[in-house]
């Protein structure tokens, strides 16, 4: 059974209850709510146009995301052609730093070497 979400009309703490019509417990108060036939229907009611509502907010939270990576995407492709222009090896900087750093590592003499002897 599908569960939902009610809040008690007593202390009105949020509740989780199984969608089927039964008298329940709040864990809260300890008060016994009633979830009817009529009650349920409600629900049902309330819950389809929840679920429209979440679902232009979905379509429009989709639109702003896709909007953000493409003009992220823009500003990355600009900003690397113009340091493209200026400088060919742009790209390859970490990989030149990289190799500099492992060219000073190896002329460094190893502790260990002064015991090979």
């Amino acid at each position: 059974m599908k569960k939902i979400v009610i809040t008690c009309p007593k202390c009105k703490e949020k509740m989780r209850i199984m969608d089927k019509v039964a008298k329940y417990r709040c864990p809260s108060c300890k008060e016994i709510y009633k979830f009817t036939t009529f009650k349920r229907i409600i629900q049902k009611f309330l819950g389809f146009f929840r679920g429209i509502a979440q679902t232009f907010v979905d379509i429009k939270t989709n639109f702003v995301t896709k909007y953000r990576n493409t003009k992220a995407t823009y500003n990355y492709m600009k900003q690397m052609k113009t340091n493209m222009k200026n400088n060919p090896n742009w790209s390859n900087y970490h990989k030149e730093q990289a190799e500099e750093k492992k060219m000073r590592d190896a002329q460094k003499p190893n502790f260990w070497d002064r015991f090979k002897k």
